[in-house]
């Protein structure tokens, strides 16, 4: 336990984790000083993301190395894995114990190993039962009704074809492939096939903000895509779905299913493991399941990567009857750099990302050195602060919150990292500053009218969710006094005092992560000056793809090289269980 003591102090592993290798020493006093680390380790990973550890990438190495601290030893992998096997503090996962260690050389947490196993038997069973029932004239005529007869909407039909035959379907695309359009096709295709009635279908996503977008994206789609008919329009947190409460069992679960014959999972890309085996087991039997998402989008906040995991396990064939990949564009055009860059990075082919960006023809992306602060500085005072001022003036002359919302929506700056330099807190400061000196923010001013702010927890007594946009702006109703006020799915706005808002921040820049399921007209990327475990080609291509009209990367050309080069592929094992390849336990 030394050197785990002496690697935490040194801030190279986290108290957590520190705390479970000391709960494992306290359960076997004489448990052998690699089975603790291996403890520690898989500890340290789950606070990563991570569902294991592979102890072939750690064996017969060095971890906690530092010139501060000395590093310790890994066993090479046969001792390793001997050691495991033959502590009481190990089981293969038949019984419980604090560890589960699998023939492929996995170590698990015991919960992250059970909730892995339920969701590749939950998934497996749902596929295994498909509606045979099904008219095909009747089919063919409803398809045919809901789908032009042309190349551009072949992947969209295919999509309604699999969602109608199967209990389990996984749509993905990127963004501007249509996504949300094909859904509520299923979904009058399910109805008028009187497959399931509107009043059994239900409409969720992981977050209180990617519900609101689902929510606005129905209500602008259907009256185009399905006048006449009646569909639901509403779709509520995963979390408010199962009826979740702090500490408790959630209202609805295996022993208490959810009222529906049909559920759409939107962004399920952010869903973690324990989430999606949650809303699994809370799914009738019968029910079908429709997960929308981008499988190369950053993965969940959370343990797990499991729409990657599902959609690899398809391309492997194992899956391949219920994944239908969206391809066609419909935002951007053939040629658009947008979306060029964004294949390029998607593809880990660095060369061609780089060119587009030094393309000067390629006019919507650019790549802007930003390394010294006084460059951070200047490109912040010329792209940025303009934006933020005229905002602060409209809602000085009185403009209504539309107009206010709408050209806040002009520009996203987003953010690899939280905390640090060129962090969402450094950037925010950095415009603040700027800001104050273009007296929009007088000096011990802690709010300001036009001033943008997020929620950063869900009160859901106020309607608000963590990520919500809000902007500072004069309270009618008590002149004098400022408010923030949000704009609800339908466009409606309603305000709330400053006071009772909960945690909130500044929202100049958010972080790439939180920006998920997002678009704004101009995306600026702000990358540290440094490589750093976050950056990864898939925080790139999460970050530029939230652009509709123009991006600019702010950062090295070598930082932006070596992120694209590197991917955040999390260590779990269940597209391998779902290919049938996991020998490892029940």
């Amino acid at each position: 336990m030394k050197h785990l003591q002496q690697a935490c102090r040194a801030g190279q592993l986290p108290d957590i984790a520190l705390h479970f290798a000391g709960l494992l020493h306290r359960l076997d006093p004489n448990a052998d000083e690699s089975v603790l680390l291996a403890g520690a380790l898989a500890g340290e990973q789950v606070i990563s993301g991570e569902v294991c550890i592979d102890l072939s990438h750690l064996a017969d190495s060095t971890v906690f190395d530092s010139d501060d601290t000395p590093g310790m030893s890994a066993p090479d992998l046969d001792t390793w894995q001997q050691a495991l096997k033959s502590s009481p503090l190990v089981s293969d996962g038949t019984v419980t114990a604090p560890l589960v260690i699998t023939p492929d050389g996995r170590l698990y947490l015991y919960r992250y190993f059970e909730l892995e196993r339920r969701l590749a038997e939950l998934i497996m069973q749902r596929t295994q039962i498909c509606d045979g029932s099904i008219d095909s004239t009747q089919l063919e005529a409803a398809l045919e009704t809901l789908f032009a007869d042309d190349a551009t909407s072949a992947d969209q039909r295919s999509a309604a074809t699999l969602a109608v035959h199967n209990r389990f379907t996984v749509i993905s695309g990127g963004p501007g492939t249509g996504k949300t359009a094909t859904v509520v096709r299923i979904l009058a295709l399910l109805s008028r096939l009187e497959l399931v009635a509107p009043e059994r279908m239900l409409l969720c996503a992981p977050t209180g903000k990617a519900a609101a977008r689902l929510r606005e994206a129905l209500a602008n789609t259907l009256p185009a895509v399905t006048a006449g008919d009646t569909l639901p329009t509403d779709a509520v947190t995963a979390h408010r779905l199962l009826g979740w409460r702090p500490g408790k069992k959630p209202r609805y679960h295996a022993g208490r299913p959810l009222h529906c014959d049909l559920l759409v999972l939107d962004e399920a890309s952010m869903v973690d493991l324990a989430l999606m085996v949650s809303i699994l087991e809370a799914l009738p039997e019968h029910a079908r399941l429709i997960l929308l998402g981008d499988r190369d989008q950053l993965s969940s906040v959370e343990a797990g990567a499991v729409l990657g995991d599902i959609c690899c396990a398809a391309d492997s064939g194992t899956l391949a009857d219920s994944l239908a990949p969206l391809t066609h564009n419909w935002r951007f055009g053939i040629n658009s750099p947008i979306a060029g860059l964004a294949g390029a990075v998607r593809e880990a082919r660095t060369a061609d990302a780089i060119a587009i960006l030094d393309d000067p023809d390629a006019t919507q992306v650019m790549l802007q050195s930003a390394h010294e602060d006084d460059a951070l500085d200047a490109l912040l005072a010329e792209r940025v602060i303009p934006v933020y001022v005229e905002v602060a003036q409209l809602v000085r002359e009185g403009a209504d919150a539309k107009t206010v919302f709408e050209k806040l929506s002009e520009l996203m700056v987003l953010c690899a990292h939280r905390h640090g330099p060129r962090g969402v807190t450094d950037i925010n400061e950095r415009i603040s500053s700027q800001l104050g000196a273009a007296a929009v923010l007088l000096a011990g001013q802690y709010a300001y009218p036009g001033q943008p702010l997020m929620v950063t927890r869900n009160d859901p007594a106020l309607g608000l969710f963590n990520g919500d946009i809000g902007i500072v702006m004069p309270d009618n109703n008590a002149p004098g006094r400022l408010q923030a006020v949000f704009l609800d799915a339908g466009g409606d706005e309603h305000g709330i005092s400053l006071g009772r808002l909960p945690e909130r921040q500044i929202g100049y820049a958010m972080t790439v992560h939180k920006s998920q399921g997002s678009q704004a007209r101009q995306v600026v990327l702000v990358l540290p000056t440094q490589l750093s475990p976050v950056l990864s080609r898939e925080l790139i291509y999460t970050g530029i793809t939230r652009a509709e009209q123009s991006l600019e990367i702010w950062g090295d050309r070598e930082v932006l090289a070596s992120a694209i080069s590197r991917s955040a592929q999390r260590a779990t094992g269940l597209s391998a269980r779902l290919q049938g390849r996991s020998a490892s336990g029940p």
